[in-house]
């Protein structure tokens, strides 16, 4: 089955201010055109300017350090975004600041119109639109009013006093949107319009993801808890219990972590997008990487923790699909390599085969004195991990904090932002717990959070900030409880789609439902795939386990040649190399250069292993071409 892929539209982009919505709405409602997809990225807020730095002192952490960073990286992402497409004719500034203005590198490449509110809106984009009629809508009903102007050609106005809208239900698909009244929801609301899906519009329900995690794991712990589920389907089921989903032939969710295929039981093809998770670069990949910059490559890994797996299937399957299939799998499944080949090797699939879930660690408590001179207390637990490989001196060791209580008040909670802490005390407080070797570190069992994969020598957390050297690939990751925690670090760094666990899985089911998936794979979606795999669950303890964070067009297609897929990734990993090698030259501080050159060496390490033959091929078809050339 293939599912029609919506086209993205680069007459204009939009730039907008996360924390406005309503703004962003109004502007998509005069340049959205029904059926095509209209590119939106959210800039979240930085609490100072960008200020260009050759300081050689990366060692302390300034208030600004995180939001500066995020904003960084906010800013290659868009760049190499633009240049994907082609570039745009418009480029659509709407409610930035100027601190946030100063991130964007770009700027002066592109004919710019900076919306700051609604009058704005109508001065400079009503002779850039076709529509003369406009729709008027309450603020709080500004979704089901964004896909009713554009499906009818119409112009967004606020008014109070409006009538309540109602759309038309009968299409194929339902796009189901959490109201968290930041702009990722309006972007949704344009994915729905670029597919022809209808939308609905549900309140976030009250539980954390580590509270819907904590039921279910009461739940399927031991004999089971039923009120666990229960509780957790009683919180969850009344937000789209009067939406007849056997109408329709596929629903999405936006959402902020909510497992509605469990609850809904999968009666039809569900998937998920998480709201907090760039939705913005989620979409985009999704359409963009369907049909360009195929790679046709795949990894499969295994440290062969099970006596019967799908590993050697999986394997055999992509092979005959004409796949190339770097295999990471016994001995070679280490961590050094899981994390090398996470960030740099370019792929398409990942598929892991082996134990998951919450490790051990420590837990941590920490007084530290603010710059200010006040006293305060951390709460955090540790992870540590180690990627030893023959031939270093020294072996990498990787840290993950999760922190938890920060003054008595939980980490991240309404109150403790409440309490209106400035920036710099949480900067002098990283800065003191990464220079502090004394720590008083008291084993856990099992870290919450700390969701892993097995790996032949250590446990890999997958703290990368890199994925697939800089593509968009598909991740299998078939160990138990791997939908959350470790599934949110693939998609934050730019998976277009993810299968995780959502506890902990019988072997024999994963195998059965793993076979079964890569069977349909390169003849259907990525979800029907998965759909009719879930039958080897059905009527066992792990009915409804697998959940899907993706789109439902998503699909992987074979490939020509096994030949042809290896030149595709020696050509990407020459491309890669020579981007680090430029990257480079302009970097200063040392740690920087450090990993830098370590990306290098391993680029070039795989090259002169597995790829020197398509090396010769790529050379020798280059001169070829410009022999022609010169010949013209």
């Amino acid at each position: 089955m293939e599912e029609k892929v919506p086209e993205i539209d680069n007459e204009f982009f939009c730039i907008a201010n996360y924390e406005n919505p309503l703004l962003s709405a109004i502007v998509a409602s005069y340049i959205s055109k029904f059926g095509k997809y209209l590119p939106m990225f959210e800039f979240s807020s930085v609490t100072t300017k960008n200020i260009k730095s050759d300081s050689e002192n990366d060692e302390d952490i300034d208030e600004h350090q995180l939001s500066r960073v995020r904003a960084k990286e906010l800013n290659i992402k868009i760049k190499n975004t633009l240049n994907r497409i082609g570039g745009c004719n418009i480029l659509l500034l709407i409610d930035l600041s100027d601190d946030q203005k100063s991130y964007l590198t770009f700027l002066e490449e592109y004919t710019i119109i900076e919306i700051k509110d609604f009058y704005d809106a109508e001065m400079y984009l009503r002779y850039a639109s076709d529509k003369t009629e406009s729709l008027r809508c309450k603020s709080d009903d500004i979704h089901l009013g964004l896909y009713f102007a554009s499906e009818n050609n119409l112009l967004l106005k606020i008014d109070e006093n409006a009538q309540k809208i109602d759309l038309n239900d009968s299409k194929d698909g339902i796009i189901v949107i959490e109201n968290i009244n930041y702009v990722s929801t309006i972007i949704a609301v344009n994915y729905a319009i670029s597919i022809n899906a209808t939308i609905k519009i549900v309140e976030p329900i009250k539980l954390g993801e580590r509270e819907i995690y904590q039921l279910i794991e009461k739940w399927q712990d031991g004999d089971g808890d039923v009120n666990s589920y229960n509780d957790l389907s009683a919180n969850i089921y009344p937000n789209v219990e009067n939406i007849n989903f056997l109408d329709y032939k596929y629903a999405t969710f936006f959402t902020i972590g909510v497992p509605y295929s469990l609850i809904l039981g999968n009666v039809i093809p569900f998937t998920h997008v998480h709201l907090y998770l760039n939705p913005d670069f989620f979409i985009f990949n999704n359409i963009y990487f369907e049909n360009n910059e195929v790679i046709k490559s795949a990894i499969v890994f295994s440290p062969l923790e099970f006596n019967d797996e799908e590993t050697d299937y999986v394997i055999s399957k992509m092979t005959d699909n004409n796949f190339f299939v770097k295999e990471l799998i016994g001995k070679d499944a280490t961590v050094y390599n899981i994390d090398n080949h996470v960030k740099e090797y370019p792929f398409d699939i990942l598929h892991i085969c082996s134990h998951g879930g919450e490790i051990n660690g420590f837990s941590i408590t920490e007084k530290f004195i603010d710059s200010s001179g006040d006293s305060h207390i951390i709460e955090y637990d540790e992870v540590v991990s180690f990627a030893p490989f023959p031939g270093n001196e020294l072996i990498p060791v990787t840290t993950k904090m999760i922190w938890r209580k920060f003054d008595g008040f939980n980490w991240k909670s309404t109150e403790l932002k409440e309490a209106g802490y400035p920036h710099h005390i949480f900067s002098d407080m990283l800065n003191i717990i990464h220079k502090n070797e004394h720590k008083n570190r008291i084993p856990k069992s099992r870290v919450p959070n700390s969701c892993s994969i097995k790996c032949f020598d250590f446990n890999y957390q997958a703290m990368f900030n890199l994925l697939a050297g800089n593509h968009s690939p598909f991740i299998f990751n078939n160990t138990c409880w791997s939908y959350s925690d470790i599934s949110h670090k693939f998609i934050e760094v730019g998976a277009k789609a993810y299968i995780g666990t959502l506890w902990g899985v019988n072997n024999h089911v994963a195998k059965k439902t793993a076979e079964s998936f890569y069977d349909e794979l390169c003849s259907s979606t990525i979800l029907h795939a998965l759909q009719n795999s879930l039958v080897h669950s059905k009527g066992t303890k792990d009915e409804n386990i697998y959940f899907m964070w993706g789109l439902h067009f998503t699909s992987i297609k074979a490939g020509i040649s096994s030949e042809e897929s290896k030149k595709n990734i020696a050509l990407k990993v020459m491309e890669s190399t020579n981007i680090w090698l430029d990257k480079l030259k302009i970097t200063k501080k040392t740690s920087i250069r450090k990993n830098i050159i370590e990306l290098i060496e391993w680029n070039k390490y795989q090259l002169g292993r597995f790829f020197i033959n398509e090396i010769k091929a790529l050379i020798d078809e280059n001169t070829e071409d410009l022999q022609s050339k010169s010949n013209h």
